[in-house]
């Protein structure tokens, strides 16, 4: 797969221009973005986090050798002062144990809940540049679609315009119509010239997106300009948003949010209850003795173990502490509330549209068969010496406005049903 991207990369680098459509936008969106690659890499990160969150209820082993010397006067335990030599070294493994279970075993799952979040927030980051490049790429589409329809009828512009000229040389038509046609044909060529500049500017647009050369000349699938319902019309409003609040990303790293900030507060409330624990176990070989002696060299083990529980910032008795995890955790909540207000308004908006969209194509299409027949008639009337050359241009911008609206709400249909997807976690 990732050799099939980077041969697709590789030609669309190279040829000029390059035709794609809307499966392979999608694909580059999703494997050639460094901000789904930082997502992702920020994941990994949280995720190594969660593991050695874990790994700290392991105990610490070193080996090393020692060695120690006195000189002069010491103490012993009964108060006694007296001058000594001696010296001694010891050669072994310690293990050592400094545990405070509560803390460590609420914030590792703490932190599995955060790694959870990182890996929602890269799908999201995925999904929203998937969607995004699905935006450009309609729009890209839609500015091409345009531009053909004006080349088109600049072409039959054109060829009126050698008819009027035949009929102007006859005497059988005013030079003025030859010149209001020239002036359509002056017209219709600024307007192409603009065409082309909002399709250069969408091409640089999306390659953008997809992270390729901005000076990769794309040019769309003419078959993707097709309105393609993504989402059931039948679905009630109310389910797609139930099923947004079950797919979401945003939905499911706000409740591993919310999961983490619970989890925080029952580590304020109970982990000062449950005691520290130190232990320690050291096993391996002791010598020295007086003055230069290096002999005595035999076995040694030691082993020590304590309970403790800290009292004041950090332990028992520390209210603030439980009070600001509580607001956090009431935070998190109050934030998940309006990440789901947002999403509710997310996919009624792009319910919306989309309904509008799909009405807009049918009016459409009626307005492009009247302006089809209202050119048929003009161009029959001007045959027939009945009509003027200003009734047939009328006619023809009519219809180029009826087909290049239709163009716009069959590309905006498309943009919504991907919206609606997005909105509703698909």
């Amino acid at each position: 797969m990732k050799l099939f991207f980077f041969l697709l990369v590789a030609t669309l680098t190279t040829a000029s221009p390059v035709h794609v459509d809307l499966p392979t936008v999608m694909k580059l969106a999703g494997a050639n973005n460094d901000e789904i690659q930082l997502a992702r890499v920020k994941h990994t990160e949280t995720l190594a986090e969660s593991k050695l969150a874990w790994q700290r209820f392991w105990p610490s082993l070193t080996l090393g050798a020692n060695y120690r010397r006195t000189d002069g006067n010491v103490q012993d335990i009964a108060g006694a002062v007296f001058d000594v030599s001696k010296q001694q070294y010891s050669l072994g493994p310690n293990l050592m144990i400094d545990w405070s279970p509560g803390d460590m075993y609420y914030s590792a799952l703490a932190a599995k809940q955060r790694a959870q979040v990182a890996e929602q927030l890269a799908e999201k980051a995925r999904r929203d540049i998937v969607t995004g490049a699905t935006d450009r790429y309609y729009a890209l589409l839609s500015a091409e679609a345009a531009l053909a329809i004006l080349e088109d009828d600049l072409r039959l512009t054109q060829d009126y315009e050698k008819q009027i000229g035949g009929a102007v040389n006859a005497g059988t038509a005013f030079r003025a119509d030859l010149l209001r046609v020239k002036t359509q044909v002056s017209r219709e060529k600024l307007s192409i010239r603009q065409h082309q500049e909002k399709r250069d500017l969408g091409a640089a647009a999306l390659a953008e997106i997809l992270r390729l050369p901005a000076d990769t000349e794309l040019r769309p699938a003419k078959a993707d300009l097709i309105p393609v319902r993504l989402v059931d019309r039948k679905t009630s409003i109310a389910t797609l948003i139930s099923q947004a609040t079950q797919h979401r990303p945003e939905m499911k790293a706000a409740g591993a949010v919310n999961s983490a900030a619970a989890l925080e507060s029952k580590r304020a409330r109970l982990a000062p209850i449950i005691p520290n624990v130190q232990a320690g176990y050291g096993f391996g070989g002791l010598g020295g003795g007086f003055n230069g002696e290096l002999g005595n060299f035999d076995d040694s083990q030691n082993m020590s173990i304590g309970l403790g529980w800290k009292i004041g910032p950090g332990g028992l008795f520390d209210k603030q502490r439980q009070i600001i995890a509580g607001a956090q955790e009431e935070a998190t909540q109050l934030q998940a509330g309006k990440i789901k207000a947002a999403i509710g308004r997310e996919v009624v908006q792009a319910a919306a549209k989309s309904q509008s969209s799909h009405d807009q194509i049918s009016i459409n299409d009626e307005a492009v068969a009247a302006a089809e027949e209202m050119v048929k008639l003009a161009k029959e009337r001007q045959a027939s010496q009945l009509g003027v050359v200003l009734e047939y241009l009328l006619a023809r911008e009519e219809l180029t406005r009826a087909r290049q609206s239709r163009v716009l709400a069959v590309t905006e249909f498309n943009i919504a049903q991907h919206e609606l997807k997005h909105a509703i976690g698909k």
